[in-house]
């Protein structure tokens, strides 16, 4: 179909898909082109394009002569993400105007605006962007996801157009509804992909770490907790992907956000220990429940975990002391990790406590396992001694470490068939 377009003197050509909304068909068959329509927006998980085709289809909906999408930043400020003329060509810099106090209004109210003679209408006539640049329609609508608002749909034109106001703002807020939606899958998909991304880099350089095990014992600590971190990592991802489609939108926020978390642990790791080969700390004040109870948040949800139990004790009078949170993570994701390696279905006991006449905080992490023989138990920080099939020994000795340089001690009590009970002890301020 071909028809004369009053904002574009050119013959434009009307695709197939919308040429029911042009030709003004009844409203059934506008929703039917518009249900297509959604579809191809929300066919592509990749931002720029989703951009471009909501855009798109909304200038051709409203028959307008240019377009822009707005999408609010962290401060809630509306920020231009895309522009384009009717033909598809991206506005100039100095071409990047539009009403601003129409997209504010919408955005913040909510509300869609259909101007149709801003020129003659009071509530406009007196807006210096649309005096100066001679718009006569306005339309504007909200994105928004569930309540969310995350930016605004805005057309205009130097031409008054023959639409009918009511079907046209019906239909270009469904439209706007799920282009919504579809940018937001988007976003999410985007951080999905810089995390991907964050952990391609940790893994580069965990395989330097590895490689520098050849020259000395400290590489091989380090590829060991790395190891350990990536494969929480791993499990995320592989759990994300498998349950993508099912997920909901505060599923995947939340696998997304661990994920980042397990990615930042391995980055500033790896970082202080390019900086430092003793494992140097950044102590903080800080409470030992919240870390605690965040790495055993953590693990939970892992495949290892899943037949063990494990109950935590905090004193909830613990005053602040300081210690390095990730390392100090460390610690507790090798203790809970030694117990379920022992015993699956071990009951894990968390335990935190004052002590006044240490003048200490201490954390305890108490399993019903088989226990450690008195002759290992001799070796335990010491040596790098390990029972299991595939261990290396490498775990213990970095924990006392991390102990040592905020000041505290390590220790362990057990009895073979008994369980073990490791401690650590963090000075308090004094």
């Amino acid at each position: 179909m071909q028809v004369q377009d009053p904002l574009n003197p050119r013959q434009t050509s009307i695709p197939e898909h919308i040429e029911g909304i042009v030709a003004g068909d009844d409203r059934a068959k506008n929703l039917e082109i518009i249900l297509q329509v959604t579809r191809k927006i929300t066919h592509s998980l990749i931002l720029d394009e989703v951009l471009g085709s909501v855009l798109d289809y909304a200038i051709r909906v409203a028959r307008a002569e240019r377009g822009f999408l707005l999408l609010a930043d962290d401060k809630g400020t509306l920020q231009c993400v895309i522009s384009h003329d009717a033909a598809g060509v991206p506005l100039e810099p100095g071409a990047l105007k539009y009403s601003r106090t129409v997209a504010d209004d919408v955005f913040a109210s909510g509300e869609s605006v259909c101007v149709e003679n801003a020129q003659l209408d009071d509530l406009y006539d007196h807006r210096e962007s649309v005096r100066s640049l001679e718009l006569e329609t306005i339309l504007c609508s909200p994105l928004t996801v569930r309540d969310e608002k995350i930016g605004v749909l805005y057309v205009d034109s130097r031409h008054i157009q023959p639409v009918h106001r009511d079907e046209i703002i019906y239909l270009f807020e469904i439209l706007a509804g799920q282009a919504a939606i579809a940018i937001k899958n988007a976003q999410l998909y985007e951080r999905v992909q810089t995390s991907f991304q964050e952990l391609e880099r940790a893994n580069e350089r965990l395989i330097i770490f590895e490689r520098l095990a050849m020259k000395g014992e400290m590489a091989a600590e380090v590829s060991h907790e790395l190891n350990n971190l990536i494969s929480v990592v791993a499990f995320h991802l592989a759990s994300f992907k498998r349950g993508l489609k099912r997920f909901t939108k505060k599923d995947i926020e939340e696998r997304i956000e661990k994920i980042s978390s397990a990615v930042k642990r391995i980055s500033l790791f790896s970082l202080g220990l390019a900086e430092s080969s003793h494992l140097a700390a950044r102590p903080q004040p800080g409470i030992v429940n919240d870390c605690v109870q965040e790495t055993v948040r953590f693990v939970q949800p892992l495949q290892k975990f899943r037949k063990a139990s494990i109950v935590t004790t905090f004193d909830e009078q613990l005053p602040l002391v300081s210690f390095d949170k990730q390392q100090l993570q460390q610690v507790v994701l090798n203790f809970l990790t030694n117990a379920v390696e022992a015993k699956p279905d071990a009951r894990i006991d968390v335990i935190t406590t004052v002590v006044p006449e240490k003048n200490a905080v201490t954390l305890s992490v108490r399993d019903n396992g088989p226990g450690i023989s008195r002759e290992v138990l001799e070796k335990l920080f010491k040596e790098k001694v390990t029972t299991k099939p595939t261990g290396h020994g490498y775990g213990l000795p970095i924990c006392r470490k991390i102990v040592e340089n905020i000041g505290g001690t390590i220790d362990v009590h057990s009895e073979p068939g008994a369980g073990a009970e490791f401690s650590i002890s963090i000075p308090m301020e004094t």
